[in-house]
């Protein structure tokens, strides 16, 4: 007799693998995400955020 804990694991193994590769490694974005330096985009989201002050 299988335990709960076994159907719950098959259950969760048999989603992973169902989901696309994207969204299983931790990056939900469907386009990918960027590939430029996260700090040049944190200082053009301040710089915009004081200009709309």
């Amino acid at each position: 007799m299988t335990s709960p804990d076994d159907d719950l694991k098959a259950r969760a193994q048999q989603h992973v693998q169902q989901m696309p590769a994207e969204t299983a490694l931790g990056n939900a974005d469907p386009a990918g995400g960027v590939q430029d330096d996260p700090q040049v985009l944190d200082e053009a989201a301040r710089e915009e955020g004081e200009q709309r002050s």
